[in-house]
C-alpha cells in the first residue's frame, strides 16, 4: 500500500493549524476547518475522511489510501 500524498499534505495543514493529535483532529468543527488558511473543498473532504478514520482506528489505512 503506497502513501496517499494528498492525505499527507492535508494532514500537514491540519497539524500546522494547531491540531497536534488524533483527539484534537477528531474534535475539529467545520468552523475550525474553515479558519485554516488555504483550505479547499477537496481538503474539507479529506479532513472529514481523516476524522472518520480516527474514530474507526484506521488512520494507517487512511494514509495508505484505503479509506475506511
Amino acid at each position: 500500500m503506497a502513501v496517499n500524498p494528498k492525505a499527507i499534505k492535508v494532514l500537514n495543514k491540519v497539524l500546522d493549524a494547531g491540531f497536534p493529535d488524533e483527539k484534537a483532529i477528531a474534535a475539529m468543527t467545520i468552523d475550525d476547518i474553515l479558519k485554516m488558511p488555504g483550505v479547499t473543498v477537496a481538503d474539507i473532504g479529506i479532513i472529514n475522511e481523516l476524522q472518520k478514520s480516527i474514530k474507526a482506528n484506521k488512520v494507517i489505512s487512511f494514509l495508505g489510501g484505503g479509506g475506511q
